[in-house]
């Protein structure tokens, strides 16, 4: 090839097991493989120790402990679990990388020094419900500290750190992943990672859509989970499943955090302009429904003249009130409360208006929407696995962590079985590979990432947002696809906006993906996740999950039965 390239170190690392994504799944998958006795390498585009959703801190912990009540068993979770999803997570994978381990992961957080139990005066755990659960399975705990002593205890073991390299695809032989390449996004140096086992985990996706701030990193998730772990694996060739599924949520006008989970399961309401606990016409459940209930009554509120809608925290007992300002808020929200100081708001005696957050990926709790995986979270590609956010599993912090926990043994059993490919490269396609990373940097003249990614958020959020239409996803479609013809125009001054580059293409791909899939869906379900002005109602023949996958140029869809109990 003729492109000039920059002279750039090139470093090759070998190991058993690559694991792409360094939060709280990607680390809990390094610490288990670790545990085989086997070479362990953990590759983030970030630091290690904060890095992923949960990297400032939790104040939730789904879980199942078997204490007696009979919600509080893996019977009931099951129950709850497929009507929260609709049978659309395969109800084999939660008994196996979820249930079967969750007691034993509370109890090594605490053997790892996480204060779980807040109730000093009974030694016990505080729990609340929310989000339609048939009891108290969250626990309330002080999870600010978690993501660093994990990422610490996983450094202990020997799992080796690849700081600040950004992951830009999969390698493959013969038709099975053995590795990964990227670059140094502070150096530049440009690193082949091959493996007998690979786990992407980059969780979920967010900047795809306008939030109401109009700043695309003042996101309610992790604004740099850019769809490495679903992107990557697609052009692998693995099976994406039910991406046309968007999970939206309430926040405080203008504040990136939710708070949902935390003001409703301490028994906060959300009332509309009214005065009125509205959400018991859309669900019977109230406050108490799934996440996805929430926004969608909002959203109906707003529109048919009853708004703003708030929450409603004033008739709370103090005890109540005190832990949630001082346990739960600053937990999860650290600047929440100077947000309701400069709002001039104290939630004692005042409304707090929300609004509708932003899009994001995977759908809500239930994680329905993502990366297809086994029981044991491997992909439809032989050598690669996923864990967390990115796949189709169970939701939430502890599940991502259980799930990890499940990537990790199961992909060290592959690999010391010797199930991967021939860990072996051309120079002729490392010299392709390098290229593509970094043509961009060559470039004198063309557009800049930033032009692209506002008008790729433009397309999905007027076309693929919130009141989907075929017509408006023909027009998204087509949209995106000139937007794909652009992006060999983009030019990058540095490291960091040729890593901005790389991440639009990553986005690029997901928001295809979830724009074929609605226009594909014709009803209604989950509410705003997936809305069809033209088909509003949910339909028994889509009671279905919607795979992807690619076939040479073309994508093949497939439709897959529910999943029953």
């Amino acid at each position: 090839m003729s492109v000039n390239l920059p002279d750039v170190t090139e470093r090759q690392i070998t190991t058993d097991v690559l694991i792409i994504g360094g939060g709280s799944a990607g680390t809990m998958a390094a610490l288990a493989a670790r545990r085989q006795g086997l070479e362990v390498a953990l590759v983030d585009k970030a630091g290690i120790d904060r890095s992923g959703c949960g990297c400032a801190g939790n104040d939730h912990f789904l879980a199942v402990l078997e204490s007696g009540p009979e919600w509080d068993t893996h019977e009931a979770f099951l129950k709850w679990y497929h009507r929260l999803t609709q049978g659309l997570v395969d109800m084999d994978i939660p008994g196996k990388v979820y249930l079967s381990r969750i007691k034993r992961m509370v109890a090594y957080m605490e053997e790892l020094g996480i204060p779980m139990r807040l109730d000093m005066a009974h030694n016990d755990y505080i729990r609340t419900g929310s989000f339609g659960q048939p009891g108290d399975y969250f626990i309330n705990f002080d999870g600010r500290k978690l993501k660093p002593t994990v990422s610490a205890e996983a450094a202990r073991v020997g799992v080796k750190f690849y700081r600040r390299i950004n992951i830009t695809d999969l390698l493959l032989n013969d038709g099975t992943v053995i590795g990964a390449v990227g670059f140094d996004v502070r150096k530049g140096d440009f690193y082949t990672f091959l493996s007998r086992a690979t786990i992407v985990a980059t969780g979920n996706v967010s900047r795809l859509y306008n939030n109401q701030a109009g700043m695309p990193y003042n996101s309610w998730h992790s604004p740099y989970n850019n769809g490495g772990a679903q992107a990557m694996a697609f052009r692998a060739g693995a099976e994406l499943k039910n991406m046309e599924f968007v999970n939206y949520t309430l926040t405080p006008v203008n504040f990136s955090a939710s708070a949902l989970n935390a003001i409703v399961g301490m028994g906060g309401y959300i009332v509309n302009g009214l005065g009125e606990r509205f959400l018991f016409k859309y669900h019977e459940k109230g406050e108490k429904g799934p996440r996805w209930v929430m926004p969608w009554g909002v959203y109906w509120e707003l529109k048919e003249g009853r708004g703003p809608c708030y929450f409603d925290m004033r008739h709370l007992p103090e005890e109540a009130l005190e832990h949630l300002l001082n346990h739960l808020l600053p937990v999860d929200k650290n600047t929440f409360l100077d947000y309701c100081q400069q709002k001039g708001v104290d939630v004692r005696k005042d409304l707090l208006e929300v609004q509708i957050s932003e899009g994001q990926l995977p759908a809500f709790l239930g994680s329905v929407s993502g990366i297809y995986v086994t029981l044991e979270c491997a992909t439809t590609v032989p050598g690669l696995f996923a864990a967390g956010a990115c796949t189709v599993t169970v939701g939430s912090l502890s599940g991502s962590m259980c799930v990890g926990e499940t990537a990790g043994e199961e992909a060290a059993a592959f690999a010391s079985r010797g199930g991967g490919g021939k860990m072996a490269i051309t120079g002729e396609e490392l010299q392709e590979r390098k290229v593509a990373i970094y043509q961009p940097l060559q470039r004198r003249d063309g557009l800049h990432y930033k032009e692209l990614e506002d008008k790729l958020r433009q397309v999905m959020t007027l076309y693929v947002g919130i009141g989907r239409t075929a017509r408006g996803l023909q027009a998204a479609t087509q949209e995106l696809a000139r937007l794909e013809q652009l992006y060999g125009d983009l030019k990058a001054e540095n490291l960091h906006e040729l890593m901005r580059v790389h991440e639009l293409r990553d986005l690029l791909l997901v928001a295809q993906t979830i724009t074929r899939g609605a226009l594909a869906r014709e009803e209604s379900r989950f509410g705003l996740s997936h809305y069809r002005g033209d088909f509003p109602e949910s339909r028994e023949e889509w009671h279905c999950s919607l795979h992807q996958r690619r076939q040479g140029t073309d994508v093949v869809l497939k439709r897959v039965p529910p999943s029953t109990l």
